[in-house]
């Protein structure tokens, strides 16, 4: 790509340009290289394939947090609650309704 301020002839990929510092795409497409066809469908390809692995990241966490949440609800309804807090509770409610 060639430099709008000096003309140098800077290597593709390029930014700034190697000789004067300047920046070498401006707001203006006056001076981008379009794109070609082969170049636009490997461009989409990659971004679904992008868009494809992190959605089932995504999933694949949500479903590790649920399986680790429902573990520690069994472990604390398991070993913290007593039989006694649910005959309690029981009988508590059995109470209130009239029975």
């Amino acid at each position: 790509m060639k430099c709008n301020k000096c003309g140098t002839d800077n290597p593709q990929g390029k930014n700034v340009c190697t000789k004067c510092g300047n920046f070498l795409y401006s707001h203006t497409p006056n001076n981008r290289q379009p794109m070609t066809p082969e170049l636009k469908k490997q461009r989409r390809k990659n971004l679904a394939k992008a868009g494809t692995r992190s959605c089932l990241y995504g999933i694949l966490v949500m479903l590790v947090m649920t399986i680790i949440i429902g573990i520690i609800s069994w472990l604390m309804v398991r070993f913290l609650f007593t039989d006694d807090m649910f005959n309690t509770v029981n009988d508590a409610m059995t109470t209130a309704a009239g029975g």
